[in-house]
């Protein structure tokens, strides 16, 4: 897996000439499927819509989840 912390988005919001914008649902599995291939995201994200962006010959996955946890301290 090759993962990369580069945005595909520049610092103004705006996407380079030739990119792609998709949307997908991920599986209870933590999968999408796009041009007919499965690839795993994560179950974190099940049921969730994803933003996958497609450029360069790359597949960008662009997700964010809320999270609120609180813990007692004893």
């Amino acid at each position: 897996m090759n993962a990369s912390a580069e945005s595909p988005i520049s610092g103004n919001g705006v996407l380079p000439e030739g990119a792609s914008i998709l949307s997908r649902k991920v599986a209870r599995s933590g999968h999408i499927s796009y041009e007919g291939r499965p690839y795993f995201i994560s179950k974190a994200l099940a049921g969730r819509y994803i933003r996958l962006v497609v450029l360069d010959g790359r597949l960008i996955v662009d997700a964010s989840i809320p999270l609120h946890k609180e813990y007692t301290l004893s």
